[in-house]
């Protein structure tokens, strides 16, 4: 008793004593980070994968790369680096380990495993329970099933008459404003803005006149894409996230003039989801020649809770944020590289004339796809954009995951990406340079495979990209309509305006730049 009672007298004094009280808080918390550390390197199930040290010991590695090294966005070439040092296989955090082996690629992404991705991962783009955001492998499958008729290679043809005459106006455009004029013309922006006016269309039967925006600077377009800013910031202080969500609309507008937009888009798409939750409650629902994205969920065998408003307005931010932006780089990449090659643009244009000698009839989506050259180009500019560049990484505490010598025991994260894929020196030799003909002629990699099986940007397994039918069919008819129209000249624009400078999730290239500036001729 009389030890216990000196004990509580002691905890009382230091109670009595601030600086007391803040030494012992000190001493406590640098005894717990020390022996934190000391376990993460000695007695961690990672602990013997190869990487640095300081990786293994504290998150704060990855945050000082993501977040604190100028200009943000950095960790991807970083732990390039590390693995051109260790090898195919480091530990670049505590609990998780990256693979670098384009062989491996789908024993991760399968379509048999069922990995999970990170728990707080959803919270990134405020849209937690829409389908791409989903944690778990067992809650994702049923909400993807759900979709999967809409983004069919079927519905998709279906909708190929609506893109050609959304292209039939903005080639109008293009002849009224810009063809002849000198005038500059950013090409990246019109890129997003005709993506964006395609994907809204289709999913959600409105228009949201995108390419009408004066000099194809749509303010929606460009919040959603300042937004990215912060992703690496929201995930490594998620109270930053939850602290943005409380704020209101109004100082948020002011601070970003270009949340307006994207606030009444938002408010816009509400209105229209809890028309169709009444008129489904009240039984008045009208047969419409095109469904919308929320018409297929709610006729789906998707659970009542499934299908609440908060859920179906996160599919709607998942669908417009995923879709344009992946669509306008890869075009935008295309773009300059081909203008910057005068032999790549003469084969493309001569084969587009060839195949389209009336611009003012163009052939249907499935004859575009039959164009060897400009399928060629789509499939480079899709390798050199990567989709997603961020890492992807999953976990499952179901199994251990082997590669060659080394086991990953259950629990841990594992990541994979495809930028390292797509510059893969084996597979794609002078892979930072854009060729077209690598991929003409059905060719194989070295080890037997199809070439295609090592395009990864649309992702692989149960998590690929739900919407790449979509992608191919605005690639096509929006790079075939526009390039056998006019003649393009590059005007003071550079590599660095679309290589990938800063993993923000999508790539971003190097601040400062001024995007794909061209004339039309």
């Amino acid at each position: 008793m009389g030890v216990i009672q000196g004990l509580v007298a002691g905890l009382s004094s230091i109670a009595d004593s601030p600086i007391a009280f803040c030494a012992v808080v000190t001493a406590v918390w640098f005894v717990y980070f020390v022996g934190l550390g000391v376990y993460r390197l000695t007695l961690h199930p990672l602990a013997r994968f190869p990487g640095p040290k300081l990786a293994a010991f504290t998150y704060w590695y990855e945050t000082y790369y993501e977040v604190l090294k100028s200009p943000g966005g950095q960790f991807l070439f970083q732990y390039h680096r590390l693995h051109d040092e260790y090898g195919p296989i480091i530990r670049i955090s505590p609990n998780e380990i990256h693979i670098r082996d384009s062989s491996f690629f789908e024993e991760i992404f399968s379509n048999s495993l069922p990995w999970d991705k990170l728990e707080h991962l959803q919270y990134r783009f405020n849209n937690s329970t829409g389908t791409f955001s989903t944690p778990k492998h067992e809650a994702h499958r049923p909400r993807r099933a759900a979709l999967n008729p809409f983004f069919s290679k079927r519905s998709i043809a279906n909708a190929a008459p609506m893109m050609q005459e959304k292209l039939y106006k903005l080639c109008a455009r293009l002849r009224r404003e810009y063809k002849g004029t000198g005038k500059i013309l950013r090409l990246d922006w019109l890129w997003g803005c005709i993506a964006a006016d395609i994907i809204v269309q289709y999913c959600f039967n409105d228009g949201y006149g995108f390419i009408d925006a004066t000099d194809f600077r749509s303010p929606f377009i460009q919040a959603m894409f300042d937004l990215l800013d912060a992703v690496h910031v929201v995930v490594q202080f998620p109270w930053v996230g939850a602290v943005i969500n409380a704020l209101p609309e109004k100082l948020v507008e002011a601070v970003q003039p270009g949340m307006k937009s994207v606030n009444h888009y938002n408010r816009e798409m509400a209105a229209q989801i809890s028309q169709i939750l009444k008129q489904k409650a009240t039984g008045t629902a009208k047969e419409s020649q095109h469904k919308t994205v929320f018409n297929t969920l709610l006729e789906s065998d998707l659970p009542p809770e499934e299908t609440s408003l908060s859920r179906l307005q996160h599919e709607a931010i998942t669908v417009i944020g995923a879709g344009f932006e992946t669509t306008r780089y890869a075009l935008s990449v295309a773009s300059y590289h081909i203008l910057s090659s005068p032999s790549t643009y003469k084969r493309l244009r001569d084969e587009l004339f060839t195949a389209i000698p009336d611009p003012t009839n163009f052939p249907p989506l499935g004859e575009l796809e039959k164009l060897p050259y400009l399928t060629a180009c789509l499939q480079e500019c899709i390798r050199l954009s990567y989709g997603i560049v961020q890492r992807s990484p999953r976990t499952t505490d179901k199994f251990p995951l082997v590669y060659k010598t080394w086991t990953i025991p259950p629990g841990s994260i594992i990541s994979m990406d495809n930028y390292s894929v797509s510059h893969d020196e084996e597979i794609f030799p002078d892979s930072f340079t854009f060729k077209p003909e690598r991929w003409l002629n059905d060719p194989v990699a070295p080890d037997g495979r199809k070439l295609t099986r090592y395009l990864v940007s649309f992702g692989r397994g149960t998590r690929s990209c739900l919407g790449i039918n979509l992608a191919y069919a605005e690639m096509y008819i929006s790079f075939a309509n526009v390039y056998r129209n006019f003649e393009f000249e590059l005007f003071e624009t550079g590599r660095e305006s679309v290589d990938v400078y800063r993993d923000m999730f999508l790539p971003h290239a190097k601040p400062g730049t001024e995007g794909v500036r061209v004339k039309v001729l």
